[in-house]
């Protein structure tokens, strides 16, 4: 749908013309080769030392804007994800992650198990590749302390929220609203598996200018939350100990609202 094919068979014979760039391989679902007509394109440049990455680095937006040189392109760095990695979005819809790493400081890991190659130096990546094939996925994790951060923010976050949308108010406390879903549920729904009940009844948003249904979506997230914290202490067996008294009692607040 989004012309990735075309961006593949250009990334290609753009690699091949840039001997700075040893080796290049997507990973991902192209590696997985479960990709489909939306997916994204996770590509990975490797160099031979830091002084050839910090060279195509420094010119990372003109690199990738030759990729597709009559596609519109806007890129922007992912230093929020990891450091030298470079977005681009083509104006056809495709959306490539750019990998920029260092032959000797690329570890295998279990996000290169399955790649595609697109070019290799003296069959560095197939060697890399059967390295990668060893690793395993880290069971995902979190500390009580950790928890409890996220539970006191939630807490507050949540009752600012509930409190003025059973007001009446629902401009004012959308943005708090955003935040307990940006800054609370992301952590949990890392940590719980995707089959996992509690993970699912967390993947629920809903806010509108109906305070009134807002406020059952709040009381259901809360709900949802609660849930999921218990799974997550079971789960990783956290030595946290919710407060109990406090919840039964903001819990009977919140009924008297209903």
């Amino acid at each position: 749908m989004f012309e990735q094919d075309r961006v593949i068979v250009r990334l290609q014979q753009r690699v091949a013309a840039e001997s700075d760039i040893e080796i290049c391989f997507m990973a991902g679902s192209y590696g997985r080769r479960t990709n489909d007509s939306y997916s994204d394109l996770d590509v990975v440049l490797v160099f031979s030392d830091e002084l050839h990455r910090e060279f195509a680095w420094n010119n990372r937006r003109e690199f990738v804007k030759s990729v597709t040189p009559y596609v519109p392109c806007k890129s922007f760095d992912g230093e929020h994800i990891r450091p030298f990695f470079h977005v681009a979005l083509y104006s056809n819809g495709s959306k490539v992650d750019y990998r920029y790493e260092v032959k000797e400081q690329l570890l295998p890991n279990p996000w290169d198990r399955d790649i595609r190659i697109l070019k290799d130096h003296e069959g560095w990546a197939e060697q890399y590749q059967a390295q990668c094939a060893q690793t395993y996925w880290q069971r995902p994790h979190m500390t009580a302390k950790e928890l409890e951060a996220i539970d006191e923010r939630f807490w507050v976050m949540f009752w600012d929220t509930y409190r003025q949308v059973i007001r009446g108010n629902y401009d004012k406390p959308f943005t708090i609203y955003v935040e307990v879903l940006h800054y609370t549920l992301p952590q949990l729904l890392h940590v719980l598996p995707p089959e996992d009940p509690a993970h699912q009844a967390l993947l629920q948003a809903s806010y509108s200018s109906n305070t009134k249904k807002t406020a059952a979506h709040l009381r259901a997230l809360l709900q949802a939350y609660l849930e999921a914290r218990t799974a997550v202490i079971h789960r990783l067996n956290l030595a946290f100990t919710p407060d109990s008294s406090f919840e039964t009692q903001l819990k009977r607040v919140l009924d008297r609202t209903t």
